[in-house]
């Protein structure tokens, strides 16, 4: 009986379509026969503990694994008492219509229609999977999803396969069918419908909503390994509390993984590392687990919001990231350097981006609006009014405005600089901020760019004798890292003959190939990394130091050394806090009636040498030569006369005479 084509289901949008065809067994039978199998055991109420009998196919699997693979298909319904058939699933084993069951999975599955699509001409896999990769942006880096796919298709009667050519082609049925289905056309997605938009209340529990209270700024940056989907994540987590429930040991839990998921034990101690970590099962003993209250009322309702108010819970950056995009749209790259410069991840972690992003889109938070970016839905932006979210990390709170000002321009620059050491395919943006970065320290700057060029020539300005130059050549890739087949040694070499430069480096995201390490030693190259740089900046931000002293850090080759530095910033320290010591020590005695405010070099040496400020004492030379720097026309701090030195201003009147000469120097 077939289906009137009026009646096949209307494709759900792009970004909500499942990126997996149906995992079931094979099997001798095929797997459309076996899905038929599955739901008639659905309907005919058989427990979900039975063992599936699949000819010709070595799994085990039980039926309620085999619905819980199936419900991100919406083919079943997950009910209190157990599973149900979906009406699409019903009316396909009703009507025995294969052409209904096509159009049904082409309708929630990415790229199934498209092939269809494509097949107008006859097409090798590799050539779908181009396809896929250029034109969908789907970052498929094996052909097993496409083949899953054809395997389908095939079964399904509308594509057939050439074995001597090895090319896919559409039957009669699938040339008829290709004119009833939605494609999506790439140049014609459209990113802009919000699925949640006219939602009227969110599914969430009080008890998930006060979980989020007063949540630790220490969280976890890795949510850790997950079996599976990760878009699948919420009926994986069901799927092994259902089954831990009660104390399982270890070897219990790994054989049910080995038969449902063919992973190893080591990847398996991954995951239930996660769950641990989520606070979703606990260890009873060496190798017993059991779930946790958490869990148990989790379970009750098994609401995606409250699963994820457990993980905001756990991890950090998971909320926060809803905040974020409410802001602006972002990439997964933009994404990451945020939570690197702003909410205190150690590095740049696109694969931890991932993951939230998926569970997002999985739960409705987020949307596309382009192919690469994102921003929040109107269902983020009522959880949001909900919980509260860390704020971004300000490193310096309590600083005065100009300061804090200079503090948020930098973590602005930080985040561009970051973004343009993976933007490969506009070199010149990282190159431009390696000039600013360079300036940020004192040094004179050009960006030159250009064939035959160096990227960017920075001079350092001292006497004859201490001025240097310094050539670099900035190198922005996809991945962030640098290779040594992306630094050409001996043009960094000739770049540095025709400058007349002192020094050659070269910076990028990062430098971990051994090989490019030692080369750059031998050509005697300072290779800079972006987190590198961001700490000289921060650092000389922090205590500025000479711009010739900075000629430490490139007289040393290979990954460059921000220690080599560390003595210089030592010193000036100590002059600041022997600045601020020397005055305290004469406006105390500045009502003295017998001393009369006046101090001698020695008195001052015997109020600072047990001074816990100071690693070492002070010496007379260092106070003395402090002294006359205070009493200069241009401080006027403190007097000097025949007797000693007085106190004849405040530190504060220091303060705004160094902050009036810092702005004329601008």
């Amino acid at each position: 009986m077939r289906v009137d084509i009026s009646e096949y289901p209307k494709a759900i949008s792009w970004e909500m379509k499942s990126f997996s065809m149906p995992n079931i067994p094979r099997g001798t039978s095929g797997m459309k026969e076996n899905l038929r199998v599955i739901l008639e055991m659905v309907r005919n109420n058989i427990s979900p503990s039975q063992k599936l009998s699949i000819e010709g196919s070595e799994s085990k699997i039980d039926l309620g694994t085999a619905c819980v693979r199936l419900r991100p298909m919406k083919l079943l319904l997950k009910t209190q008492n157990g599973w149900e058939l979906s009406e699409e699933a019903k009316k396909w084993l009703d009507t025995d219509d294969d052409l209904y069951l096509a159009a049904f999975l082409c309708s929630r599955i990415k790229f199934l229609a498209e092939i269809l699509y494509y097949l107008d001409e006859p097409k090798t896999a590799a050539m779908l999977q181009d396809i896929a990769i250029n034109e969908y942006k789907l970052s498929w880096k094996t052909k097993s999803d496409i083949n899953a796919r054809l395997v389908w298709l095939r079964q399904l009667g509308l594509v057939e396969f050439q074995d001597f050519s090895l090319l896919y082609f559409l039957t009669d049925l699938g040339k008829e069918f290709v004119k009833n289905i939605e494609i999506v056309e790439p140049i014609t997605q459209d990113f802009s419908f919000d699925e949640t938009i006219n939602e009227s209340e969110l599914k969430i529990s009080d008890w998930a909503i006060g979980s989020c209270a007063n949540v630790s700024r220490e969280r976890k940056a890795s949510i850790g390994y997950i079996v599976g989907d990760m878009k699948q994540f919420q009926s994986t987590i069901s799927e092994y509390i259902q089954l831990i429930s009660g104390r399982k040991t270890f070897d219990q839990i790994l054989e049910y993984t080995i038969e449902n998921y063919d992973i190893a034990a080591s990847s398996l101690r991954s995951f239930l590392t996660t769950l641990t970590n989520m606070s979703i099962i606990e260890r009873k003993s060496a190798m017993i687990y059991d779930i946790t209250d958490t869990a148990k009322a989790w379970r009750e309702k098994e609401q995606i919001l409250d699963l994820l108010c457990i993980m905001h819970r756990q991890f950090g950056f998971m909320f926060e990231m809803l905040s974020v995009l409410e802001h602006r749209s972002m990439s997964n790259k933009e994404l990451a350097a945020t939570a690197k410069v702003s909410y205190g991840f150690k590095r740049e972690n696109i694969d931890e981006i991932r993951k939230r992003v998926s569970i997002f889109l999985t739960a409705k938070l987020i949307r596309n609006d382009s192919i690469d970016t994102y921003t929040i839905t109107s269902r983020g932006k009522k959880l949001l009014s909900l919980i509260s979210v860390d704020e971004p990390i300000d490193p310096d709170v309590g600083v005065e405005d100009d300061l804090k000002y200079e503090s948020d321009l930098n973590t602005q620059f930080f985040t561009e600089l970051r973004l343009a050491a993976k933007d490969s395919s506009n070199f010149e943006r990282l190159e431009k901020q390696v000039k600013v970065a360079f300036e940020k320290l004192g040094f004179e700057a050009q960006w030159l760019g250009g064939t035959g060029k160096t990227d960017v020539l920075i001079k350092a300005t001292g006497n004859s004798l201490t001025t240097f130059f310094v050539t670099v050549d900035a190198k922005s890739t996809m991945s962030g890292n640098v290779t040594d087949g992306l630094v050409d040694f001996d043009t960094l070499e000739e770049h540095k003959r025709k400058h007349k430069a002192d020094f050659s480096a070269v910076v990028g995201g990062s430098f971990q190939n051994e090989r490019l390490i030692k080369r750059a030693i031998e050509h005697k190259v300072v290779l800079i990394d972006i987190d590198t740089l961001e700490t000289l900046i921060s650092n000389h931000s922090d205590v500025p130091i000479q711009v010739t002293a900075y000629r430490k850090l490139f007289e040393n080759p290979g990954i460059a050394n921000v220690s080599y530095l560390e003595e210089e910033r030592e010193k000036i320290k100590r002059y600041g806090q022997l600045l601020h010591a020397v005055m305290d020590c004469l406006i105390a005695e500045r009502e003295d009636e017998v001393t009369q405010g006046i101090l001698q070099e020695r008195d001052i040496y015997r109020s600072l040498r047990k001074n816990d400020n100071f690693s070492c004492a002070p010496t007379i030379d260092e106070i003395s030569a402090m002294l006359q720097f205070l009493a200069s026309p241009l401080i006027g701090c403190v007097e000097k006369s025949k007797e000693g030195y007085s106190a004849i201003g405040t530190l504060d009147d220091a303060a705004q005479k160094f902050d009036f000469y810092s702005r004329m120097c601008k």
